[in-house]
């Protein structure tokens, strides 16, 4: 995954998730500052891995809801890749510009009605 952390709210506050593991890394009371420059330097230890055969560029990107904390958040999906539980959507999400992978069973068409 390329942006193995992302910064996500809590009920505290803001903190670092960890899309490896599917948790937390820091603690939830951080500011928003503090969670993004935590990320940052996290994200910068990991060296992105290569393209692979189970990987797709969605061009342009699409419209879709993300489902995180029982909640549907608009983003665009702009890539797939397959590991080895399933396939991982990349999304950036509209309101806050955070870029993240989320598993594909959290993820839905924005506007289901019309196909494309």
């Amino acid at each position: 995954m390329i942006d193995r952390f992302a910064v996500r709210k809590s009920s505290q506050g803001f903190g670092v998730w960890d899309a490896a593991v599917n948790g937390w890394h820091s603690r939830q009371d951080l500011s928003e500052a503090e969670a993004t420059a935590l990320a940052r330097s996290m994200n910068a230890g990991h060296t992105p891995r290569e393209a692979r055969t189970g990987s797709r560029r969605v061009s342009p990107a699409k419209p879709v809801l993300v489902l995180v904390d029982g909640r549907w958040w608009p983003g665009r999906l702009d890539w797939w890749v397959r590991e080895t539980d399933g396939w991982y959507g990349r999304v950036t999400l509209d309101d806050t510009g955070a870029r993240s992978w989320y598993p594909a069973a959290t993820l839905r068409p924005a506007n289901p009605a019309r196909s494309s």
